[in-house]
């Protein structure tokens, strides 16, 4: 009797260990499956850094690009302010001249009036008549020169502003006001967003944008990564509006308030008040470059920084200040401490085979 109830608890016995054999066979497939899908995910994450990397020299080229082109600009600049100058020193000449000239008529008809040969004196008014009109069509013509010179001269200052904005907004990362894109896919577990625009199509790093359903703004972004055709934004900790979830396909808009101006005011506070010039101050002396074409005084002169330094109150005589002047830096600004178009690692794809995005990858059970 006795080995029969051995026997049977011998089979049990096997029984359970053939059953946890068959449980840790099916739970060790299990793990070498997610071994493999994590290295899968390494192994793509790796390739989205290359890719990073690739983004961020292309935008480095980029601005090395848009540099040489605002340095070309102030080449072009000077040039223009160059040829004014000369067309206003050759408008002197000609006035000159035409001075002469009609000096020259006025002595010949006195002399007319005084003598004899009244015919040859006719012919001699006639000459200087004719000279008298060639002379204003010299000026006629200078002025017409000037006032292109001029045109010219506006329109290139108009480009360097645009381009010394677009540079500054970048920098800071602002998006434009009129900026809008698409939630491409959302992930809650890690709060981030996709977006379908990238630099290419004005989003910058550290933007702060808004996540927008009809007419109620829902939540609030904050760009961490960009790419040329896509980006990254993380989702503002406290900003996701109770009872909403962002979806894919919800408009994101440019933020109605940027942090940075928020920093820049609390800097601008909190710093030494700067010294106030003196609104009485005397102009610059005289020996600078006079406004070439006489239309109402501008309010700094062509020897003053013509992008925004204030003019030194007392520029010694005769010089011409530096046209290119960098302009006064902004009070209490952040400085740029990150590259803007710094990668952040981007988040993994979906695994192989329909698993759920919910779970780590890398995590336990």
């Amino acid at each position: 009797m006795l080995w029969k109830i051995l026997s049977a608890i011998s089979a049990a016995c096997l029984a359970g260990a053939a059953y946890f054999a068959w449980s840790n066979q099916a739970a060790l497939e299990h793990e070498r499956t997610r071994f493999a899908a994590a290295n899968a995910n390494m192994k793509a994450a790796q390739e989205r850094k290359v890719d990073g990397e690739a983004a961020l020299k292309d935008k480095q080229e980029l601005l090395a690009t848009t540099q040489k082109e605002l340095d070309a600009s102030k080449e072009e600049v000077v040039k223009f302010a160059a040829e004014a100058q000369e067309k206003e020193a050759s408008l002197a000449v000609i006035k000159g001249n035409l001075d002469q000239v009609t000096a020259q008529v006025t002595s010949v008809e006195k002399q007319i009036e005084d003598a004899g040969d009244i015919e040859n004196l006719v012919a001699q008014i006639e000459k200087l008549k004719k000279d008298q009109l060639d002379a204003q069509g010299s000026v006629a013509n200078q002025n017409q020169r000037v006032a292109a010179a001029k045109e010219q001269l506006e329109y290139v200052n108009t480009q360097i502003t645009k381009l010394r904005e677009a540079e500054a907004l970048g920098r800071r990362g602002i998006v434009a006001p009129d900026f809008t894109a698409r939630v491409a896919q959302y992930f809650p577990e890690w709060d981030f967003a996709i977006l379908n625009k990238g630099n290419s199509q004005g989003v910058f790093a550290n933007a702060d944008l808004e996540v927008k359903r009809g007419q109620q703004v829902i939540a609030k972004l904050k760009v961490r990564n960009v790419e040329q055709f896509g980006s990254i934004a993380d989702l503002v900790p406290g900003s996701l509006e109770e009872g909403n979830a962002i979806r894919s396909g919800d408009l994101v808009v440019a933020a109605a308030k940027q942090s940075v101006e928020d920093e820049k005011k609390t800097s601008s506070t909190s710093s030494a008040p700067a010294t106030t010039p003196d609104a009485t101050a005397p102009g610059a002396p005289a020996g600078g470059m006079s406004d070439p074409f006489g239309g109402t005084p501008a309010p700094a002169p062509m020897t003053s920084d013509p992008f925004g330094a204030p003019a030194a109150p007392a520029a010694p005589a005769g010089g011409m200040s530096d046209p290119f002047g960098a302009p006064a830096a902004p009070a209490g600004g952040a400085p740029m401490t990150e590259d803007p178009f710094g990668s952040a690692p981007a988040p993994a794809p979906a695994p192989a085979g329909g698993a759920s995005m919910t779970s780590d990858p890398f995590g336990s059970n």
